[in-house]
């Protein structure tokens, strides 16, 4: 396994443990993070903002990777579903095709998900 891939990995694996400070570690100070249908965020501290009151509202957070590959350039392509169990009792799931770019230092430079807002707004409502 190639070392984007596991660093793709063990970020996934931050959010599925809530771990806002693990997810904002694996930033780099100028991550370029977007939802595609949202709004792009900037910078570790956009991405806790974001993160943070988000999983505080869940129990559980898991991301099935059903496929993820490298390019020859280093970015990491996964399809996922991604599964938030709410605290109030609702699942919310959403098919998800990301890219993740790493700098030379390891850190997430780029991030972009690709999913139905849609889909995400009809489960949380």
């Amino acid at each position: 396994m190639s070392r984007a891939i596991d660093l793709t990995r063990a970020f996934i694996a931050a959010w599925e443990r809530r771990d806002v400070d693990a997810i904002a570690a694996a930033c780099a100070p100028d991550v370029f993070y977007h939802n595609i249908p949202m709004q792009p965020l900037n910078g570790p501290d956009m991405v806790r903002a974001f993160a943070a009151p988000f999983l505080a509202n869940c129990d559980r957070v898991e991301f099935e990777t059903l496929h993820i590959a490298e390019t020859s350039e280093g970015a990491v392509l996964t399809e996922r579903v991604d599964r938030f169990f709410m605290k109030n009792g609702k699942t919310v799931s959403i098919r998800v095709m990301g890219t993740f770019e790493f700098n030379a230092d390891g850190k997430l430079a780029k991030w972009r998900d690709y999913f139905d807002l849609a889909e995400f707004q009809s489960q949380m409502a």
